[in-house]
This record gives C-alpha cells, sequence and structure tokens, in this order.
C-alpha cells in the first residue's frame, strides 16, 4: 500500500473518530452554552498550530522541503495559533468585538488551511520523511477541520438569530 492511501485511510478514520466524539459528546454540551462560552474551547484547540513551525526547523523534515513553503506554513499556523489565543481571551472576557474577532479569526485559520493542503499535497509530503508532522497532519489537522466548522455553524446561527 503507498503512503498517499495509507495517510488518506488515517486522515477517513480521524474524521469518522473525532466528528462521532464531537457531535456525541462535545457539541451536546456546547449548544446549552453562550456563544462565547461554547466557541471558547473550539477557538482555544487552534492553540495548538504552533506546531505548523516544525517544518522550519532543519531537523525535522526532510532536507528537500521547499525553504519558501515551510515557512508559509509555520508563519500561517504560528499566525493562527496566537489568533486563536487573542480570541479565546476576547471570548472569555466577553469583550464587545469578541463575535467579529472569532469570525476573522475563523476565515484567517480556515484559509490557513485552505492554501496550504494543495501546496504540501503537490509536492507529496507524505512520500518523505515529515516525523511528527504525520501524526499532527492526520490528528490535529482532523480536529481543527472540525471545530473551524463548528465554529462557522456556530456563528452562523448566531447571526440568523440576531
Amino acid at each position: 500500500m503507498d503512503n498517499f492511501t495509507i495517510l488518506n485511510m488515517q486522515v477517513i478514520a480521524g474524521l469518522i473518530t473525532f466528528y462521532f466524539a464531537f457531535k456525541w459528546y462535545v457539541f451536546p454540551r456546547l449548544a446549552k452554552l453562550s456563544i462565547y462560552d461554547a466557541l471558547l474551547p473550539m477557538v482555544l484547540i487552534h492553540g495548538t498550530r504552533y506546531l505548523g513551525m516544525v517544518f522550519m526547523v532543519d531537523t525535522q523534515v526532510y532536507d528537500a522541503f521547499p525553504d519558501d513553503l515551510a515557512f508559509t506554513v509555520g508563519i500561517w499556523d504560528y499566525s493562527t495559533a496566537i489568533f486563536a489565543i487573542i480570541t479565546a481571551i476576547a471570548l472569555k472576557n466577553k469583550w464587545q468585538y469578541a463575535i467579529p474577532l472569532a469570525w476573522v479569526f475563523n476565515i484567517f485559520g480556515f484559509t490557513d488551511l485552505l492554501v496550504a493542503f494543495p501546496q504540501v499535497f503537490a509536492i507529496k509530503f507524505y512520500n518523505y520523511d515529515i516525523g511528527t508532522m504525520w501524526w499532527a497532519f492526520s490528528t490535529i489537522g482532523v480536529i481543527n477541520m472540525i471545530s473551524h466548522f463548528y465554529i462557522f455553524r456556530r456563528l452562523i446561527k448566531n447571526h440568523r438569530k440576531n
């Protein structure tokens, strides 16, 4: 079996597993909370996106990994992590602009994934030594996608209510 197939099988299994975990256990509890309290953990999950900077570390990925792509992935992910922390603080404190900030954060973070995924797949990163990033992509990446969709869903529902 080739690496591309293995990665896709892992991502699909992860999506199914985490989707049901969130659907059955997390989302019902969040549904009972105010938008500020419900978005807070979903935003804070993205604080772990500092891990994307590992692509910029010389000894963590294969030597031929394009430096410009490593920089782009690393900086966008790190920026998303910092943005997530700021947004989480705003939500926790129910600042006036917390909800608009959550919109901007979610659009920025989701765009990061939409831009990065095609680029890393184009270079067939799954055929090279990417160390722990394999695990991060097939696990944390899946959780990030689910949380982005939840955040969009909750923000849209809130917008329609107002």
